[in-house]
């Protein structure tokens, strides 16, 4: 019984060593992609940085030129009502 026992110790442990060696090869072979993604999280901060360095820092603003008002516009059709008058005056 004792030979059961150990043969199945045996087992699990084999079983851990080749998880083991499994998680090992896969993070070996994702190395190159974490490196990337690290690589190009620091280039996004550094953009981030960059951007809030240019909009926090602005030039003064330019003196601004004076605002003369408009003149109501002309109205240049006569109303109807004026052209019917005009027309009564005619006729008398």
């Amino acid at each position: 019984m004792s030979m059961v026992s150990l043969l199945a110790s045996l087992v699990m442990v084999g079983a851990g060593c080749v998880a083991f060696a499994a998680i090992a090869v896969t993070v070996r072979a994702q190395l190159p992609a974490v490196r990337k993604l690290l690589a190009e999280s620091r280039a996004l901060a550094a953009d981030r940085e960059f951007l809030v360095e240019i909009t926090t820092t602005s030039m003064p603003a330019p003196p601004r030129m004076p605002v003369r008002t408009r003149r109501a516009p002309v109205r240049l059709v006569k109303s109807a009502q004026a052209s019917t008058e005009s027309r009564w005056r005619a006729a008398a």
